[in-house]
């Protein structure tokens, strides 16, 4: 009885002609500029994000935007990631306006919600369209507490791809910048991922200032600063170095929408149940 092999593998080669064979060898560093300049797409052989779907070309804008950068400043690659965290939170700042002031409204009208779910609560059919009839009185959406979200996530797509970037890229490795040895690699006196967190609560506790008291958004400000502290706090120094300055970036649009709640005053309180009823 013969035996079959469950899997085979097979190398497709080109005849040897004349007695001849050959065969392109590149064995030199993953510098994404090299691999570039040598053609046949090789500057993709970098495995960023691995087998996760759409990393790898979202990634690939990023340290091309990076080496521009670089390139036509002619600085460190240290000020290239100072740079680059303004440049995307300057990008990103009509999204981030228009999502804080969403959010805004949504801590405006937050005593009239939970009166109106309070007045439904037995009848869910009613109380949708009492809530779609309140977001239109006050020229909102109903998908505009998504939208109070976005501020926090708009970043965080840059950020995943940059920790591949640094994961898979020469270009970074041996940088030195400031008291950072290698931006590749986490710091050794874990000064910038602490920094990262103070940069980060100083964001939250600016968000927070005249805002309606919230135990569970209160605690949420507080808790995700330390939580990011310890996730990157092993991370490469120059992603958390990135992460703090689009943070210290985004601080003058949040003073503004903060003075801007101030002006508004304080959050109305909601008026009595009974006597709502009584005009329903």
């Amino acid at each position: 009885m013969e035996r079959t092999a469950p899997l085979a593998t097979a190398t497709a080669v080109q005849p040897i002609r004349d007695g001849r064979f050959a065969l392109d060898l590149y064995t030199g560093p993953q510098s994404w500029t090299q691999l570039r300049s040598i053609g046949n797409d090789l500057e993709n052989v970098n495995p960023y994000g691995g087998w996760i779907p759409g990393v790898q070309p979202f990634a690939t804008i990023c340290m091309r935007v990076l080496l521009w950068i670089r390139q036509t400043l002619n600085v460190s690659y240290g000020w290239v990631l100072i740079i680059f965290g303004i440049a995307v939170r300057l990008l990103l700042w009509p999204l981030n306006q228009s999502a804080m002031r969403s959010s805004l409204k949504m801590q405006r009208i937050q005593p009239e919600l939970a009166e109106t779910q309070k007045r439904y609560k037995e009848d869910p059919e009613k109380q949708r369209e009492a809530l779609v009839k309140l977001y239109q009185q006050h020229g909102m959406s109903p998908f505009s507490p998504i939208m109070g979200c976005l501020p926090m996530l708009l970043p965080m797509p840059v950020l995943f791809a940059l920790f591949f970037v640094f994961q898979n890229t020469i270009e970074f490795r041996g940088v030195h910048f400031l008291w950072l040895p290698d931006l590749s690699l986490r710091d050794p006196y874990y000064i910038m991922p602490i920094f990262m967190g103070i940069s980060m609560l100083a964001l939250s506790w600016i968000g927070m200032r005249a805002a309606p008291p919230n135990p569970q958004t209160k605690m949420m400000s507080y808790m995700m600063p330390a939580v990011m502290t310890m996730v990157l706090l092993n991370f490469a120094s120059g992603l958390n170095l990135y992460y703090a300055v689009q943070n210290i970036a985004a601080l003058p649009q949040q003073l503004l929408l903060t003075r801007e709640r101030m002006k508004a005053g304080p959050t109305p309180a909601p008026a009595p149940l009974r006597s709502r009823r009584a005009t329903t």
